[in-house]
């Protein structure tokens, strides 16, 4: 708890640093495309996306080489353009166009596995059905001696195994700070 507790300390008011987000389906779309891109790219392109395709209805209809072109700039943006306009027709057809608040109805959508469903969760709703690993809370995780594993899924257990879980929705948020700002 030491560790963490500093960690809040030194970023009191931590949340995610994308942007360009107004509702959960925008935000579920901002974490599948930032998987291996730097938040940063991520909200160079997130404006014009959610300014074309707002909702879930609209990025399901989309054109996939105009999804391409507006996100072009993130890596694998050809695999991500394919899976959010997927996602979006799932979330559209089967969730009236709100993505579901489950780990694991979330994990059956096209690029979303369980980090990117608990980051998601957790900075919505709190939700504490898991813990998110990226490579900062690994890298952290690791610093500090709280795992001895590199598949971000055995982190995520151990972190989950060590923390309470009603504090689980902090750790991804604080620990990518941390790791970004001070290591």
């Amino acid at each position: 708890m030491k560790v963490l507790n500093d960690i809040e300390k030194m970023f009191p008011d931590a949340s995610t640093e994308l942007e360009n987000w107004q509702t959960p389906f925008q935000f579920l779309i901002c974490v599948v495309l930032s998987a291996q891109t730097t938040d940063k790219q991520v909200n160079k392109v997130t404006g014009k996306l959610f300014e074309r395709y707002g909702d879930a209805k609209s990025l399901s209809n989309a054109n996939i080489e105009d999804v391409k072109k507006i996100i072009g700039s993130i890596n694998y943006y050809k695999t991500k353009a394919k899976h959010i306009i997927k996602t979006a027709e799932i979330v559209n057809r089967e969730y009236e166009g709100n993505p579901p608040k489950d780990v694991n109805k979330l994990q059956e959508l096209p690029g979303v596995g369980y980090k990117t469903a608990n980051v998601f969760l957790n900075e919505i709703y709190q939700a504490n059905q898991g813990i998110g690993v990226d490579t900062h809370v690994r890298k952290v995780a690791k610093k500090f001696g709280l795992t001895k594993n590199d598949n971000p899924d055995k982190i995520a257990k151990d972190l989950e195994n060590l923390y309470p879980k009603e504090i689980w929705y902090k750790i991804n948020k604080l620990f990518v700070l941390y790791g970004r700002y001070k290591m």
